[in-house]
């Protein structure tokens, strides 16, 4: 019985990979995913530490596939839902990776629910150390723009790119932005939060709110994880 629901799952998820992948490419011809981007997973587990184990047991077969560093993290309300980041020197072949039987049925198994995907090419890169303990948390914002360039360009002139802004109640850092073309286009901006626990309340703020609908977002979805690690492959 697992094994035809595994056989299910990857048919379904393959099938939604499949149609977004064409989707995009078909509305943007000129743009190629042959280059460095970041890969975010979202997957719930009934059993974290098999779901751990599986995970870093892929280290190498990850690294084969051009992927460099990753960071884990649980989510902020969720202890048994995890965030992963994976960092790949060519981010199409990062996703047919991730989107693989080979590399769902390591996780399989650990009895993982279908993931939630996003990706986007490298704007700005998250840094990424070796870090086996972490404190703080991760914020990962999709933004569905108007206009990326646009965009782009109110994010870097607010402060310089830092966004200090009065009524943040934890210190944000490390920020990285991630494109993907489209439409709409796509634009991941992720920031470390000294208190993720914080972070809901401020992001959902009415300034916030303010804020994106002048630089042009139409839609926005935000994962909050809680730290655990992160390393190199």
């Amino acid at each position: 019985m697992k094994q035809s629901n595994f056989l299910w799952a990857s048919t379904v998820f393959a099938a939604i990979f499949m149609t977004a992948f064409f989707s995009f490419g078909c509305r943007n011809g000129s743009f190629s995913l042959e280059a460095p981007g970041t890969i975010f997973i979202r997957q719930k587990a009934p059993d974290p530490k098999a779901y751990l184990r599986a995970f870093r047991t892929e280290g190498p077969n990850l690294k084969a596939h051009g992927f460099s560093a990753y960071s884990l993290h649980r989510d902020l309300n969720d202890r048994e839902t995890f965030i992963i980041t994976l960092k790949c020197d060519r981010l199409g072949e990062g996703v047919d990776f991730v989107r693989s039987p080979e590399f769902m049925a390591s996780v399989d198994k650990a009895d993982a629910q279908i993931p939630m995907v996003w990706y986007g090419l490298d704007t700005t890169e998250r840094k990424y150390t070796q870090q086996p303990q972490m404190t703080g948390g991760i914020v990962i914002a999709r933004n569905e723009v108007r206009d990326y360039k646009f965009w782009l360009d109110c994010f870097y002139k607010e402060d310089g790119g830092k966004h200090n802004h009065p009524g943040r109640k934890y210190k944000n850092s490390n920020y990285s932005i991630h494109h993907l073309p489209g439409k709409p286009e796509i634009a991941i901006v992720v920031h470390e939060a000294s208190d993720v626990s914080k972070a809901p309340a401020f992001m959902r703020s009415e300034p916030m709110k303010g804020e994106m609908e002048s630089t042009g977002v139409m839609g926005l979805d935000i994962w909050y994880g809680v730290n655990m690690q992160e390393g190199l492959f």
